[in-house]
């Protein structure tokens, strides 16, 4: 069973510039202990979203987030409006292609800029993760747009995860 921080270490591997960091770069990255990002990395390749070598199988990896991310962890609001990151279609992953009218999604973080409806992100640690890595923020806002998009927010996304795991 896939646990939310699995995905998190799945959106940072795919990060093909990164192939061959040792588990505690890769849980720095994500902001995971390096037990939890070495049994993601276990229960991924169980998944078959990656292979022995840490890589991801492409097709295996975009056809869960695509098609089955929605339902495995759907994107819900959590409380009410609070100050944090944007995420979805209006993370700066997606500058420019959404019109953002009214309270936009966000992650609930302090060191966050923008005030907005607060969404559960994958996993506690996002919010510090993203902040810290823009490649990796980019990847988890999509992933968010596959979670709960629209139709046209989600092929967007399923467009641009193509170009990030490459």
């Amino acid at each position: 069973m896939l646990k939310g921080q699995d995905i998190v270490i799945l959106a940072a591997i795919m990060d093909g510039r990164r192939q061959g960091e040792s588990y505690a770069e890769l849980s720095e990255r994500a902001c995971l202990s390096v037990s939890e990002a070495h049994a993601a990395v276990r229960r991924l390749r169980e998944a078959s979203l990656i292979g022995e070598n840490r890589r991801v199988v492409k097709r295996n990896a975009v056809e869960f987030l695509v098609h089955g991310i929605r339902y495995a962890f759907p994107f819900r609001p959590v409380g009410a409006l609070a100050r944090g990151m944007p995420t979805a279609y209006a993370a700066p992953v997606a500058e420019g292609a959404f019109a953002v009218a009214g309270m936009c999604p966000v992650w609930r973080s302090q060191a966050g800029d923008v005030y907005g409806q607060a969404f559960a992100p994958l996993y506690e640690t996002v919010p510090d993760a993203a902040a810290k890595d823009r490649r990796l923020y980019d990847a988890l806002a999509v992933i968010d747009m596959l979670r709960g998009g629209r139709l046209r927010e989600r092929a967007f996304a399923e467009k641009k995860l193509m170009e990030l795991a490459s």
